[in-house]
């Protein structure tokens, strides 16, 4: 199945079409026989046009978040469930494109990117130094620009802005070796846009916590925005110790908009790698503002002359999510890697803070050092069991495959010909800090942990197993909450240099570990007890019921099953489920009416005929449960599940 008419990575029109696909199969197009809920409300029939091969829903697209969910059924009475996701809006954004002489620029490649899900992106060419985007909602947007010679520009913007994207080329490469701050700001473009010298300084190196929420304090107070008020620093008791010996330079804002700076330098010869480590810190966080339009943003970019490579983060308060800040408003330390030419090239290290909607709650970017490596991670791709790309992983304590999660995967790590690989490990960050460490498989340890030789690298080229993420390890990730972890493989080597390469974000699965089930686990993929936190705690709520398929490790296709590959899915069984009669009815419409988590369970799968006579049938027909559904339209008919029912569960 298939979803036309809309782009799932981009923006839509709103009021727009939806057309879902048919492929391979024949609809059963009988009356009730397709259900489709819109943000998780039911669309009405009458809005449905059903063909034998496609389903479409005319101008129903709302501003901003658009979720549906298709439920439906073939020819042949199998299931079938389709949910897509995506962005539409009604706004419009113009955007400026310029050069450092503020004279316009064509041909430069626009991008927009949701702050919400940069995933979610659209591309323009600047004409006569403009670009314009349509169909945006009202959020808030990183825009980037890029032209020849590797000139770049990055900003946030909110509907009702006029942005000007600043194309910076690269300045001459500075003398100055002063990558660690060890000689102030020395080696340091400090004035980058000729207004002025930019608010920089020096400061003691801090690795942990900046600080935490004045004693007594159970949520950080929400300070007053009023003319004239001046913000305070961010919360500062029971910082770490600072480092005297090790300094961090602090881009600071100063007033609404950007600041901004830059360094550039030609790396040593044999460099392969170049790495900034820095933290985002913003006094929006203990001020009580996460979540508003006050969206204090961040840029941290590296440029190749030479190969014209980039590498960059741009985000802001609110992309990152709350749980990425400490109590005093600071990230972990975080890391961007460029890989390079080690026959020798200029290196542009750019850096943005800016103050978003007002002049008054300051943020800071801190960068801990800028390093030159011989060491590199230059391909990583990871898979789940069946080698297809990981997009869950299971996350909690267990004892399948000797109590680890497995993660499949290639690898290549460059490296100079006289050093070698001493350890390779797979990082697991949620909220931008690391809480678990994956292994490296014990099968791949001897084609990695070797010297990189005349060849300069060692690689897993064809699928495997590649890390083991230890039960201990998997258990430190929050186990309450849904939510997305980032994995980051990171490599050491025997002269003491370090590599990182982010794969990117996957979402978390936890274990179900009640002993009411029934059926086998599964332990040849990991056991088939997973499901997302939340789908969990809805699973635990419901007394009598017994359990048997969720979801396999890491997910991914789960067969027989058609679905049952993303954690929302769950098989269950009750006393005398099997009769499929009138009390089987009412004792799933109790569960439907439950007044806690009845409208989270989006669909029940039973085997029964919607036909006169079938007192199943009759006993749902037309009845309407408590949250406004009908029942006929929740308790769907589907072979297969004469001695189980199945649950579609919501996040």
């Amino acid at each position: 199945m298939s979803v036309v008419g809309v782009n799932k990575t981009g923006f839509n029109a709103a009021a727009g079409t939806v057309k879902f696909v048919i492929s391979g199969e024949t609809l059963d197009t009988a009356p009730g026989s397709v259900l489709v809920l819109h943000n998780n409300t039911k669309v009405p029939d009458g809005a449905l046009e059903v063909s034998s091969s496609e389903v479409t829903l005319p101008s129903i697209t709302e501003e901003g978040l658009n979720e549906f969910t298709l439920i439906a059924r073939d020819s042949k009475g199998l299931g079938i469930t389709y949910e897509t996701r995506f962005w539409a809006g009604s706004q419009s954004l113009l955007v400026q494109v310029v050069d450092q002489g503020n004279q316009p620029v064509s041909d430069a490649a626009v991008t927009i990117r949701l702050n919400d899900d940069q995933s979610v992106s659209a591309q323009a060419t600047s004409t006569g130094g403009q670009a314009t985007f349509d169909n945006l909602p009202d959020r808030t947007f990183i825009l980037e620009a890029k032209a020849s010679g590797n000139r770049f520009a990055s900003l946030a913007a909110i509907i009702g802005d006029s942005p000007k994207l600043v194309l910076r080329g690269f300045d001459p490469p500075s003398a100055v070796d002063n990558n660690d701050f060890s000689q102030g700001t020395n080696g340091w473009n400090l004035d980058t846009d000729g207004d002025g010298k930019a608010p920089v300084e020096i400061a003691p190196h801090v690795e942990g916590s900046i600080g935490s929420l004045p004693a007594g304090a159970a949520t950080p107070p929400r300070l007053e925005r009023r003319p004239g008020f001046i913000a305070p620093a961010p919360w500062t008791r029971a910082a770490t110790a600072p480092q005297a010996d090790d300094m961090d330079l602090v881009l600071n804002t100063s007033g609404e908009g950007p600041q901004s700076i830059s360094r550039t330098f030609t790396i040593k010869p044999g460099t392969k790698n170049v790495t900034v480590r820095y933290r985002f810190i913003t006094s929006e966080v203990p001020g009580g503002y996460f979540g508003t339009k006050y969206n204090d943003y961040f840029g941290v970019s590296i440029r190749s002359q030479k190969g014209g490579g980039a590498a960059l983060e741009r985000n802001s308060m609110n992309g990152l999510g709350l749980a990425a800040f400490d109590a005093g408003g600071a990230t972990a330390w975080r890391e961007q890697d460029l890989p390079v030419d080690e026959e020798g090239d200029t290196i542009q290290v750019d850096l943005t803070v800016a103050n978003v909607a007002d002049d008054l709650l300051d943020s800071q970017v801190v960068v801990d050092i800028v390093e030159e490596k011989k060491l590199a991670i230059t391909k990583l791709q990871l898979n789940d069991i069946n080698n297809q790309p990981l997009n869950y992983l299971s996350a909690s304590a267990h004892t399948y495959f000797g109590g680890n999660t497995r993660i499949h995967g290639t690898i290549t790590v460059e490296g100079a010909e006289d050093d070698s690989l001493t350890s390779l490990e797979l990082e697991v960050l949620e909220g931008g800090a690391v809480v678990a460490r994956a292994n490296l498989a014990a099968g791949v340890r001897g084609t990695l942990l070797t010297a990189f030789g005349d060849d300069e690298k060692v690689e897993v080229s064809n699928s495997q197993l590649l890390f083991e993420l230890p039960s201990a390890q998997a258990a430190a990730v929050n186990q309450q909450n849904n939510g997305n972890l980032t994995l980051r493989a990171r490599a050491k080597s025997q002269n003491g240099e370090e590599a990182t390469e982010e794969f990117g974000a996957v979402q978390k699965l936890v274990r179900y570990t009640g002993a009411n089930r029934y059926g086998g686990r599964d332990e040849g993929v990991g056991g088939d007890d997973w499901v997302k936190p939340s789908v969990r705690t809805v699973i635990e709520h419901f007394a009598g019921l017994t359990w048997g398929d969720f979801s396999n490790m890491n997910g991914g296709p789960f067969p027989p099953h058609q679905t049952h590959n993303d954690g929302n899915d769950a098989d269950g069984w009750f006393n005398g489920y099997n009769a499929r009669d009138a009390a089987t009815a009412q004792t799933i419409i109790g569960h439907l009416n439950d007044a806690t988590y009845g409208s989270r369970i989006l669909t029940v799968y039973v085997t029964y005929q919607q036909a006169n006579g079938n007192a199943f049938w009759e006993a749902i027909r037309n009845v309407t449960l408590n949250d406004g559904r009908q029942a006929r339209d929740v308790i769907r008919p589907l072979g297969g599940h004469t001695t189980h029912f199945h649950w579609i569960v919501s996040e």
